[in-house]
């Protein structure tokens, strides 16, 4: 009983009335091939993305957190954000970052360089280094408002010389 069903769909699918040719026209010939309209009219095609000389760099947000919270020198950015935070009825509105980095750098010199920036920002360390075997993480408290960031460094697991670095919290705005 299914089988007749199933057969009736299938030819139902692939015919199409006569008179209309776009429906009629097969999926190869609705695809672009190697001889394009405009190689056939004598000019080069386009390069390809892998064949341009500059790839642009992809887009990570990096523009749009604040001034005092800039990648690490000679790090890769992996993600980065800014987005208003949710705020209970008596808190400020708040905005949530995150900074992601794969950075090759003693984590001591990272810290160093996130201290005297969030510093020069009105940030202040709070509460003690936490080290574990994987990890290292310093909070950061603003003196004027209700903003709070945390630098972690962790193992890079798929580059042993590497760590990743999450700067990320809340910053008025």
């Amino acid at each position: 009983m299914t089988l007749p069903l199933a057969l009736s769909l299938l030819l139902a699918g692939c015919s199409t009335p006569s008179g209309d040719p776009a429906q009629s026209a097969s999926p190869s010939a609705a695809a672009p091939s190697a001889a394009s309209p405009s190689a056939e009219a004598g000019t080069e095609p386009s390069p390809q993305p892998s064949e341009t000389a500059a790839e642009p760099k992809p887009e990570t947000g990096v523009e749009d957190l604040p001034d005092f919270l800039k990648p690490y020198p000679e790090s890769t950015v992996l993600s980065a954000s800014r987005a208003k935070a949710e705020a209970s009825a008596d808190a400020k509105a708040l905005e949530q970052v995150s900074l992601v980095m794969q950075v090759k750098a003693e984590p001591e010199d990272i810290f160093k360089f996130y201290a005297k920036s969030l510093e020069d920002a009105g940030f202040e360390a709070y509460g003690k280094e936490v080290k574990t075997d994987e990890a290292r993480v310093v909070n950061f408290r603003h003196k004027d408002n209700d903003g709070l960031l945390v630098v972690t460094i962790s193992k890079d697991a798929a580059e042993d010389a590497s760590s990743i670095v999450t700067v990320g919290g809340t910053v008025a705005p």
